[in-house]
């Protein structure tokens, strides 16, 4: 007879099994009544489980811990802390570096004594998993180390592999389980952790034909279970803490396909391939499947040697269950925290149709709706978009229940897409253009299984001033003292009503001299590209082509030509002559304009000049804004030396109507960039830098009498290491 006689930690996803809707779900007779959890009716998982209560952690992030005494539920941190719970009573609360990768500190906190919280130090890489008070971290991606109170080391005894992983399967008080994988053949082994010593006594390989379903440790065992790749046939291993000899027996039935379970006794507990099979005891030796839950959502090692389960049945309802092996030797569920919602009908959800066009053309639209459709609305949605070389991702949760917003009127849910990247509203930036796979998962409120829909979209737009990253967006750029020039893409905050800079983790860099120039400019795409080029004259006259690329980094720059040192102005990055081509406008010393118009080649991006205008040198800024007045033709803005800002509306021709006065107050500023459709309204926006480093937004109205409407202040540039923004 065939005993195991312990607990297989648990991961996801669970165990397939075979099909049991016909079996009863087997309960136990309850003790008391359960335990009110009313906040994890949104969703969340149980995270650990000691002899003392459980720690859950909800649809918000939120961690507690609830005591099995009296039910009592304590907050133990908020969303965004990291929180690690094990088999123990006590919980540890990690704290991420700021804009860094890695972990900062840790706290342990003792549920069972109360003990005042001890917070440590001492960390390299990532914690990654808890035991007891120990934390172990991912360091460099191959090494592990343990950081415990006492301080941080190596795990000694593993030997160093380039590209290796790990996770944590199973603990005894002072001992760890640590699956470790590499990349190659027959690179999957178990080890024993000693974490008093932080070092390895036991190894276990695993068959290098095989997939590891899950893991367990005893006092004087290891026991782990195997699929065969080839024929998906499960065998036991098991080896004496101590020896390296693995003995394997061949289990009395294909176990199916799957990747983790819980080993309960001489049962194999996990949720059924199939939507409806529920979550069932497999029986490791003769006898038949047992039905526990219809389905579980998470499943947790306890302390006291049971399993907890957050899970659902149509009778009992949703909550946590405790699975143990009862004195007939038959694993049963028995609630014990309700989440309060009434007993529903357990079923299925499944997917009926999306509402996402092939290509989404963010040409003069500011968001484009996207919707999906399931068998019902009372789901929480989970949408993600990837670009397929991996250079662009957004994620983002529909939670009808708590915000009650999501479902449209024919059932299905959806967004107003912004066309950004980022994960669930942080790190947002404008998404670039490229073909993107999109993944929506439904989680329906009953409890039972997500579902998953997939399809793809192309995300197109057409090149837009002043964006060099190919994602719509306006990009600008700052010079530093140390000569390298920053580079800034931008976003519009809806929420704010204000231009932020879109990378929450600084900016792309241009390395290199540029103090070398005199004057810079952002010019539009004159080599012929589509994408912004930027051109800058050295201190001998000398005037450079830098050709932009999607990627923000710039080419060695091309020599245009000697000569440019006769003008105290240039302009350019919009069409002034009416060829589709970005021109640049240029003011001598003796106050002469000069327009060349683009080529479109990088070999010789302008033709020779033309005079059109005589007078200018009242002017001391001088910017081409692009369209601002509302007809198809570039216009420019010039600042005089009393601070007034002036209007000359292009005709499409290369010559300008008569001036219009913008306002005065305008010298404080030292740049002042035409930046093109910065908030998305389909208008061309200004803007502008004082020289104490303050930074300010102009939208564009479309209105020649007013081109400009208040400013705003942004942060975009906002700083006085800068001595230029262009």
């Amino acid at each position: 007879m065939l005993s195991v006689g312990v607990v297989l930690a648990v991961a996801a996803p669970l165990l397939s099994v075979p099909a049991v809707a016909a079996v009863p779900v087997a309960v136990t007779a309850r003790a008391a009544a359960p335990i009110q959890v009313p906040f994890l009716a949104s969703g969340g998982h149980v995270a650990g489980a000691g002899k003392t209560g459980f720690l859950t952690v909800d649809a918000d992030g939120v961690a507690r811990w609830t005591r099995y005494s009296d039910g009592v539920s304590k907050v133990i941190a908020s969303s965004g802390s990291g929180v690690h719970g094990s088999a123990s009573d006590v919980v540890l609360v990690t704290k991420a570096r700021p804009q860094r990768f890695g972990t900062e500190s840790a706290t342990a906190y003792d549920m069972a004594t109360g003990a005042a919280p001890v917070t440590f130090g001492g960390f390299e890489g990532e914690a990654r998993y808890g035991v007891g008070t120990a934390l172990f971290e991912e360091y460099l991606d191959f090494d592990i180390r343990l950081v415990t109170p006492e301080g941080g080391r190596d795990v000694e005894g593993l030997e160093w592999i380039h590209e290796s992983s790990f996770s944590v399967v199973d603990s005894l008080p002072g001992t760890a389980l640590v699956v470790r994988r590499t990349g190659e053949p027959g690179g999957t082994n178990l080890v024993v952790v000693d974490i008093a010593g932080a070092r390895v006594s036991d190894k276990y390989p695993v068959s290098p034909d095989a997939s590891m379903m899950g893991a367990s440790i005893t006092r004087d065992r290891v026991v782990w279970v195997e699929r065969a790749k080839a024929d998906g046939k499960t065998v036991l291993a098991s080896a004496k803490r101590g020896s390296a000899e693995v003995t394997r027996t061949p289990l009395p039935r294909d176990l199916g396909p799957g990747d983790g379970g819980e080993l309960i006794g001489d049962w194999l507990v996990s949720n059924g391939g199939g939507a409806g099979s529920g979550f069932v005891a497999h029986p490791l030796v003769d006898g038949a499947p047992v039905r526990l839950l219809d389905h579980a959502e998470s499943v947790r090692k306890s302390g006291d040697g049971t399993v907890l389960a957050f899970g659902t049945t149509a009778d009992r309802g949703r909550g946590v269950y405790r699975i143990a092996v009862g004195a007939d030797g038959r694993p049963a569920a028995e609630l014990i925290a309700s989440t309060g919602e009434p007993p529903a009908p357990t079923t299925p959800v499944g997917f009926t149709s999306a509402a996402v066009p092939a290509v989404l053309n963010f040409d003069g639209v500011a968001k484009i709706p996207l919707s999906w459709k399931f068998s019902t609305s009372q789901i929480d949605l989970t949408i993600e978009f990837k670009r397929r070389d991996g250079l662009g991702t957004f994620v983002t949760e529909l939670r009808p229940r708590t915000t009650g917003t999501g479902v449209l009127p024919d059932g299905s849910l959806g967004i107003d897409w912004a066309g950004e990247s980022g994960y669930r509203g942080e790190h947002l930036e404008a998404a670039p253009n490229g073909t993107y796979d999109w993944t929506v998962t439904a989680k329906p409120w009953n409890g039972m299984p997500a579902v998953t829909a997939t399809g793809s979209f192309e995300l197109k737009r057409s090149p837009q001033p002043h964006d060099y990253s190919a994602n719509g967006s306006v990009d600008l750029f700052a010079r530093r003292a140390d000569g390298a020039v920053d580079a800034f893409d931008t976003r519009w905050d809806d929420a704010t009503g204000r231009l932020v800079t879109g990378q929450e983790y600084g900016s792309v860099i241009w390395w290199g001299d540029w103090n070398a120039y005199d004057r810079v400019e952002a010019t539009g795409d004159v080599a012929g590209t589509e994408v912004f080029d930027t051109v800058a004259r050295d201190k001998a006259g000398v005037l450079w082509l830098h050709e932009g690329d999607d990627v923000r980094s710039g080419h060695q720059p091309r020599k245009i030509g000697a000569g440019w040192g006769v003008y105290d102005l240039l302009a350019g990055g919009s069409d002034l002559s009416g060829d589709g081509r970005a021109d640049l406008v240029a003011v001598e010393k003796a106050g002469d304009l000069y327009l060349y118009e683009g080529t479109g080649a990088a070999s010789a991006p302008y033709k020779p000049r033309k005079r059109i205008g005589f007078g200018w040198d009242v002017y001391n800024e001088l910017v081409a804004v692009g369209d601002v007045a509302g007809a198809p033709a570039g216009d420019l803005v010039a600042r005089d030396g009393a601070g007034v800002l002036w209007l000359y509306l292009g005709k499409g021709d290369g010559t300008y109507a008569p001036r219009v006065k913008v306002g005065g107050g305008w010298n404080e500023y030292r740049d002042v960039v035409g930046i093109g459709d910065g908030n998305k309204d389909g208008r061309p926006d200004l803007y502008a830098r004082s020289a104490a480093g303050k930074a300010y937004f102009y939208a564009g109205t479309g209105d020649w009498r007013a081109p400009f409407a208040a400013r705003t202040a942004t942060a975009v540039g906002a700083d006085t290491q800068y001595d230029r923004v262009f």
